[in-house]
């Protein structure tokens, strides 16, 4: 008859029927492995992009607080300054820029200033030029402005540390 019923009958059945069960069941172990791993690791990667969401506003919150506390130390350092210089203005206004010339009419250990000379010492030849063309009561109202404006900066920038140091660790701990 037909040869291949012949060769169908010759072939171990019970064989093939275990192999493709063995093959069937690994196949089926295989998808349900690569599910179960594919479902935690699409957990891991939500719980991830959950924490980073996180850190991002947390970040923004420590940003804007920061921004503001620098806004504030800003407008303060500001007010500060312009008020130290109407207060010198008005303080300078009221004080004669002068330098006593009579002890006589006063009792007091302060010594008079002296006679003004009558010629300059003459300029060694190796002179350093001065420093400016500018006169005493200048540069002396320009040293004091500049020192209050730097003692302000610094008070202003001790207080800036200090917050923007509360500002970072407030949300950390």
């Amino acid at each position: 008859m037909f040869p291949i019923l012949d060769i169908m009958k010759l072939l171990p059945w019970r064989l093939i029927g275990v192999a493709a069960l063995a093959l069937a069941v690994f196949a089926g172990g295989y998808r349900y492995g690569e599910q179960r791993i594919t479902a935690q690791w699409d957990a891991e990667k939500a719980a991830q992009a959950q924490a980073a969401a996180k850190q991002a506003a947390q970040v923004s919150a420590v940003t804007t607080h920061q921004s503001t506390i620098n806004q504030e130390i800003l407008n303060e350092f500001e007010n500060e300054k312009a008020e130290i210089v109407a207060d010198r203005r008005h303080l300078l206004a009221r004080v004669p820029r002068r330098v006593r010339h009579h002890a006589a009419t006063h009792s007091s250990a302060v010594p008079e200033v002296p006679p003004v000379a009558a010629r300059t010492d003459a300029a060694p030849a190796d002179a350093v030029p001065a420093a400016g063309q500018q006169d005493a009561a200048a540069t002396c109202n320009q040293l004091a402005e500049d020192a209050a404006q730097t003692t302000l900066m610094v008070v202003e920038f001790q207080r800036w540390y200090r917050e923007q140091a509360g500002a970072y660790a407030a949300p950390h701990e």
